[in-house]
């Protein structure tokens, strides 16, 4: 074999020694491949002719002499070889002749499609031949083509990934009709044939995107597509996988912006102490069906007649609010829960978010909106436009002009509706249905929640019972109610909160042996005080101390967890002695109404303690209205306290805080029957008597609270609160004790020793 033939086989074992993507079925000789006319004239291949002699007198052909020809088609040549020639870079490629020219030498072997000299001498040395006459520095083929360039310093957005890209890409050239995928298909490999192969047999969508995200990377996948969308015209077409590229990143950072918002807690409203991850304090709630259950009626001692006509309705989970399913069946678009103070909506919202946020639920919605009220309520003064409202509280998403859009819906979280400061008129503000024009926000928050503003999108609006009953009924698809927590709910509540098992053990005993603490526990922010007070005693007194039975304590916290809640709804803050009249007005109400064995509050009874519902309903929490249904078409609102309990819990407090002010005994008609005595213990003497001669035992647990603020831990956290004078009292607690045990000596009230029992645990007395 001669050099020359040597040199021509290294060259074609270079050639398939490459790692590069074989050409084809057809260049590999394993089937033939259909080509059209164009891409034949492509790889024409000239046949070899024997050497003329045109005329004696004339010369015959030089063979040295380089000739313009299309490169022979091998069945061994390689892609990368092939482009480090420059190959498709000069007038073939029809769609591409802005492209440089470069120069491409091929080697003749002794092939039979391979060319040979035109002289007929055979041994004559092989030569040579060149595509193109002029002679251009050889240039990189990824610099010639710039979709392919990757800039090494630039990072990937975390919201691309192969997912994304997959649907992004695909989404994009189902747009295309036939026709035009077909030639997009036959550009694509005209422009990469290094990574595309044979020619396009068939539009094959899936294998067409797996091939390009096979051969690049996310980034220069798009790229590609993007340009040979703009190469055949199509800029409209590759306008939208850009824009698709854009709200997926805005979509990504707002998953970020809520988790770092939502994904994290502080139990019980309260901003004290390490925040929690979302996930190890969340619990289950109790979800139903429909808006007007009434407060929980369930009492240790006294028998309440029902307060609503509350039918059983079906339950449901958090994670189904909203679900793809309900939404299209039953074309919901706006939803409203209400819920007591404390009963777990914003916890219920809260967990609604970082599920969308961390893409475990709701993934047919694509861009979620949390609008706080309280947060609108710095708005207030300004006019804004909805986009603007969304672009001020989530500045990542100025980058879109809308948030419309075909990949899934918008939806609005707007929690608190009874905290926005603003009368919302329903009938006299103005109708507005341009998201990008400016105006008032009440004006906005009207049309929104009537559906005259983006009415594709999705709402849901948590509310206390009293601000949502306001809403227009035609603008309110569905109601739910958030109940707390079951029993079930509360003993997994505490087993979460409590790692250690045996403590958790202990705790859940120690609740269910006190029946007023555990139906208590129905509200998740009183299982927090609870959990908080517990977890004090541990600490303080070690894991295997016996846990405190009384209960004043527990609702002195809970009392004060909801004037904390209730201050942070107010535009200015209250000074102790707005607070201190509002709460011995209520307290005053509560003592009445307990005294006549009552637990509805009617008009007559608002106005003559100079109290004003929304006040004591909606910005207190103490209070609930509902509706109850006194005929087939009348419905009539009614008020009540959150739960008994609460009322007399209010009802003690007003009792003892009117002593420790003026020196006044409430139940002075039962002191006549006693000598001098000092003047706690002479009211602790009269609540005895009072609360044994009461029927059926309506004021055992009023007797239970009133003992238990004079414990000088209660009276400290009243006396920091509620009184001018911040200096405790004795609180007589042995010589209270020795009267109630003499009364269960005595056994005149046998029906009454259990809860008398119950008195000494209020005082720490066995």
């Amino acid at each position: 074999m001669s050099g020359q033939e040597e040199d021509s086989m290294e060259y074609v074992g270079d050639a398939l020694s490459d790692d590069s993507v074989p050409f084809g079925e057809g260049v590999s000789g394993q089937g033939s491949v259909y080509m059209s006319d164009e891409e034949e004239d492509i790889f024409y291949v000239p046949e070899r002719r024997p050497s003329l002699d045109l005329d004696s007198g004339t010369r015959p052909m030089e063979t040295t002499d380089r000739y313009d020809v299309e490169r022979a088609r091998s069945p061994v040549h390689s892609y990368n070889s092939v482009i480090s020639d420059g190959f498709y870079q000069c007038d073939e490629m029809d769609d591409d002749s802005d492209l440089p020219v470069t120069r491409v030498q091929l080697v003749r072997t002794e092939s039979s499609s391979s060319f040979s000299s035109m002289d007929s001498d055979e041994s004559e040395p092989k030569t040579k031949k060149t595509r193109c006459a002029e002679h251009k520095p050889e240039v990189p083929a990824a610099l010639l083509r710039p979709e392919l360039v990757k800039n090494p310093d630039e990072k990937r957005h975390p919201g691309l990934n192969v997912n994304f890209t997959v649907k992004a890409i695909t989404k994009t050239l189902k747009k295309l009709g036939q026709e035009d995928l077909r030639t997009f298909n036959t550009m694509l490999w005209k422009r990469y044939p290094e990574s595309f192969g044979a020619p396009p047999k068939s539009i094959d969508l899936v294998d067409l995107v797996d091939k390009l995200l096979e051969r690049y990377d996310l980034e220069v996948a798009l790229q590609i597509t993007m340009d040979r969308l703009k190469h055949m015209d199509l800029k409209r077409l590759a306008d939208y996988l850009t824009d698709l590229c854009k709200r997926n990143e805005v979509r990504y950072e707002l998953r970020q912006t809520l988790l770092g918002k939502y994904g994290s807690v502080y139990e019980g409203c309260l901003t004290e102490g390490e925040p929690k991850p979302l996930d190890r304090v969340f619990n289950e709630l109790f979800i139903s069906d429909g808006g007007n259950a009434g407060p929980n009626i369930q009492h240790e001692v006294r028998k309440i007649d029902k307060l609503s006509t509350h039918r059983k309705k079906n339950i449901i989970a958090c994670g189904q609010i909203f679900d793809l399913d309900t939404v299209e069946v039953k074309h919901l678009r706006s939803i409203v829960t209400n819920g007591i103070a404390g009963a777990g909506k914003s916890m219920a919202v809260q967990k609604f978010i970082v599920d969308w946020a961390e893409e475990r639920e709701h993934q047919h919605i694509y861009f979620l909106f949390p609008l706080p009220f309280k947060e609108l309520n710095a708005m207030l003064n300004q006019k804004f436009s909805l986009i603007q409202v969304i672009h001020t509280l989530y500045p990542e998403t100025k980058v879109l002009p809308t948030f419309e859009c075909d990949e899934g819906r918008v939806m609005f979280v707007c929690d608190g509706l009874d905290e926005y400061q603003k009368p919302l008129d329903f009938h006299r503000t103005e109708t507005w249905c341009d998201s990008t024009e400016a105006t008032d926000m009440h004006v906005l928050v009207t049309n929104l929640i009537k559906g005259n503003l983006l009415p594709s999108s999705l709402l849901w609006i948590t509310s206390r019972p009293l601000t949502s009953s306001r809403l227009p009924p035609e603008s309110v698809h569905q109601v739910l109610e958030v109940r707390g927590f079951t029993d079930e709910q509360k003993e997994s509540y505490f087993r979460r909160r409590f790692e250690d098992p045996a403590q958790a053990n202990k705790v859940i005993a120690h609740l269910t042996s006190c029946k007023t603490l555990h139906i208590m526990c129905h509200l998740p922010m009183f299982c927090w005080v609870v959990c908080g007070q517990f977890q004090r005693t541990f600490q303080e007194k070690g894991p295997d101390t016996a846990l405190p039975k009384g209960i004043t304590l527990m609702y002195t916290r809970l009392l004060l967890v909801h004037l904390r809640v209730r201050d942070s709804r107010c535009e200015s803050k209250r000074s102790a002695d707005d607070v201190r009249d509002f709460l011995m007005k209520l307290g005053k109400l509560a003592f009445t109404m307990l005294e006549k064995n009552e637990t509805v509050i009617g008009k007559a009874t608002w106005k003559g303690a100079g109290l004003d519902v929304a006040e004591a309903v909606t910005k207190s929490g103490l209070c609930i209205e509902f509706l109850i249904e006194q005929f087939v078409m009348y419905q009539e609102r009614i008020q009540s306290f959150i739960h008994p309990t609460i009322q007399e819990y209010l009802a003690a407090l007003y009792v003892f805080l009117t002593w420790r002010s003026t020196g006044k005994n409430l139940l002075e008609q039962a002191r006549k029957l006693f000598g001098k005595e000092p003047d706690l213990l002479a009211v602790h003497r009269c609540a005895i008597e009072t609360s044994l001669q009461s029927p059926e035992g309506n004021l055992d647990v009023f007797l239970r609270f009133l003992l238990g603020m004079s414990l000088n831990a209660n009276q400290e956290l009243l006396c920091k609160h509620f009184l001018p004078n911040k200096n405790t009292c004795p609180s007589f607690s042995e010589e209270t004790a020795g009267i109630i045990k003499k009364k269960i000596k005595e056994n005149h009230h046998p029906d009454r020793n259990g809860n008398l029992q119950c008195c000494l645990d209020e005082l720490g007395f066995e």
